[in-house]
C-alpha cells in the first residue's frame, strides 16, 4: 500500500523532533490567555489561520503581517501553521502574530512528542492542536497533560467515529472535527454533520477544513461552536473583506461624517464604508472631508463607496479617482446613457451600483451597472420595504439590500440572500453620527448562532 500524506509527514516529523529536541527542557511559563474562553462567547466563533502553503499545492501570496492585520477585526483566535517543509511555516511566525494580535494563538503542527508543547509555548503559543490520527492514546495523553501543565488549551482533532470516541475517553475539552482526511486530503463537510451530534454537551466542537464561505458557516453553525478556517481566506485576493464576511456577511455602513465612526464600524466587522456626496442631505460630505474618511477606511481594510444623486459625470469621476473609491453608487434618476458614460470614464476596477426603489414598483435591471441596490425610495429614509418582492430574483446574489435595516431586523435582512446589506440610519445617534452601541448590536445580531445555543 502506498504511503499516505499523513504517514509521510508524521514519519518526517518524528525524525525532525528527535534531532531538534533531543536535549530540550520543558521550561516554559504558563499562558494566561484562554482559547476556550474565547470560543465560549455568544454565537459561532472563528479561529483564522495563517497558512502559507499546504501539501495539496496551495500557495498564498499573503505575508504573516498582512494576514494578521486582516484577521484582527474578525478572529477570536489565530492559528499559526508552524510546519516548514509541507506548510511553509515556522515557530517564529507565532511571535510575528503576537505583535499584532492580543487574543489566543493556536500553534498548529503535527505534534508527535510532548516536548513540542513547551517549545510552542516558549514561542508564544496559548493552545495546541492534538491530531489523534498521528498519535496513540498514551502519546496523546502525555501531550494533553503537558498542555494542562502550561495552562494551554488543546484542540483534539478527529476525523471519524473511532477517533471521536478516543477524544472523549481522553477527556478532550475542545474537539476539532477535521472535514479533510489527512491520509488522502479529500474534504467532505458531511463529516461535521455526522460527528458533531456525538460530541458531549459541555465539550466545544470546532469544524475544521473545507469552510469556503458564509453559506458553509450558516449550514454548519447549528452543529458546532466555531470554525477553523485557513486555505479559503489565505487564497482570497482580499483577505480582510473575506474574513469579515465569513463572520457577519458583507455589511456596508453608510453615511459617515466622522473618522472615529469609520474606525468603530471597521472594528465591529463592516466590509464597506459609504460616503454621501449629495449636497443638502443630512449625511453629505464635501470632497475634502471625504478624502479623510476614505483614507481612514482604506487603512482599516474597508471598501469605499461614494453615493451620488444626479451628479455631473465629471464630479463622479473626479471624486472616484481622487478618493480611490471601490464603487460609485448612483441613487438618482441616472439614464442608461449616464451609466455608460460613467462606466467608460471610471477605472475598470471600480464598480457601479445602481439604486432602485422597490416600494411598490418593479425594479428593472440596469445594464452597465455591476450591482443593483434595492431600497425603499431615494435612500436615507429608514423605511423598510417588503423584502419578499426581491426574493427569487436572478440578480439577488449580486445585489445590495438597503432600507431601514437595524439590529432588530438585520438577521432577517441577511437571510434574504443579497450580496451585501446596507445600513445607515439604523446605527445612528443622529444623522451622520454613528452610535457605537447600535453598531455593536447590529454585528452581534449578524453573527450566526452556535451549537451551544441549540443545546441551551
Amino acid at each position: 500500500m502506498a504511503e499516505s500524506v499523513l504517514d509521510r509527514i508524521v514519519q518526517r516529523k518524528r525524525t525532525e523532533v528527535a534531532e531538534r529536541l533531543g536535549g530540550a527542557t520543558s521550561d516554559a511559563r504558563p499562558t494566561r490567555r484562554s482559547l476556550s474562553d474565547a470560543l465560549r462567547k455568544p454565537g459561532a466563533r472563528f479561529i483564522m489561520e495563517v497558512k502559507k502553503a499546504s501539501p495539496s499545492g496551495h500557495r498564498s501570496t499573503h505575508s504573516v503581517d498582512e494576514a494578521v492585520r486582516a484577521y484582527a477585526p474578525a478572529a477570536d483566535a489565530i492559528s499559526v501553521l508552524t510546519d516548514g517543509p509541507d506548510f511553509g511555516g515556522r515557530l517564529e511566525d507565532i511571535a510575528a502574530v503576537r505583535r499584532r494580535f492580543d487574543g489566543p494563538i493556536l500553534a498548529k503542527d503535527f505534534i508527535v512528542d510532548a516536548r513540542q508543547v513547551a517549545e510552542a509555548r516558549r514561542h508564544g503559543a496559548d493552545a495546541i492542536l492534538v491530531i489523534l490520527s498521528a498519535l496513540d492514546d498514551s502519546e496523546a495523553a502525555a501531550v494533553l497533560a503537558e498542555a494542562r501543565r502550561l495552562s494551554m488549551d488543546a484542540i483534539t482533532e478527529v476525523h471519524d467515529e473511532r477517533e471521536l470516541g478516543r477524544a472523549v475517553a481522553l477527556g478532550a475539552a475542545i474537539i476539532g472535527i477535521n472535514n479533510r482526511d489527512l491520509r488522502t486530503l479529500r474534504t467532505d463537510l458531511e463529516v461535521t454533520r455526522r460527528l458533531a451530534p456525538s460530541v458531549p454537551k459541555g465539550v466545544l466542537a470546532i469544524s475544521e477544513s473545507g469552510i469556503r464561505d458564509r453559506s458553509d458557516v450558516k449550514a454548519l453553525s447549528p452543529f458546532v461552536d466555531g470554525f477553523l478556517v485557513g486555505s479559503a481566506l489565505m487564497a482570497s485576493p482580499d483577505i480582510g473583506s473575506e474574513a469579515r464576511a465569513l463572520v457577519h456577511g458583507r455589511v456596508k455602513i453608510c453615511g459617515f461624517t466622522r473618522e472615529e465612526d469609520v474606525a468603530a464600524a471597521a472594528a465591529y466587522g463592516a466590509t464597506h464604508a459609504g460616503f454621501v456626496f449629495v449636497p443638502g442631505t443630512p449625511r453629505a460630505v464635501d470632497a475634502q472631508t471625504g478624502q479623510g474618511l476614505s483614507s481612514t477606511a482604506a487603512a482599516l481594510g474597508l471598501k469605499r463607496v461614494g453615493i451620488f444623486r444626479d451628479s455631473k459625470r465629471e464630479k463622479v469621476i473626479q471624486i472616484a479617482d481622487s478618493l480611490a473609491l471601490d464603487a460609485v453608487q448612483l441613487h438618482g434618476s441616472e439614464t442608461q446613457e449616464d451609466i455608460e458614460s460613467i462606466r467608460n470614464s471610471l477605472d475598470p476596477g471600480v464598480e457601479i451600483w445602481a439604486a432602485c426603489s422597490v416600494a411598490g414598483d418593479a425594479c428593472e435591471a440596469r445594464p452597465g451597472a455591476d450591482r443593483l441596490l434595492f431600497d425603499s425610495g431615494s435612500g436615507g429614509t429608514g423605511r423598510v420595504f417588503d423584502w419578499t418582492l426581491v426574493e427569487g430574483r436572478e440578480d439577488l446574489p449580486t445585489a445590495v439590500l438597503a432600507g431601514g435595516i437595524n439590529a432588530g431586523n438585520a438577521r432577517e435582512a441577511d437571510a434574504v440572500g443579497a450580496y451585501a446589506i446596507d445600513v445607515g440610519s439604523g446605527v445612528e445617534a443622529e444623522p451622520g453620527r454613528k452610535d457605537s452601541g447600535k453598531l455593536r448590536d447590529l454585528f452581534a445580531a449578524l453573527r450566526p448562532d452556535a451549537r451551544r445555543s441549540e443545546c441551551a
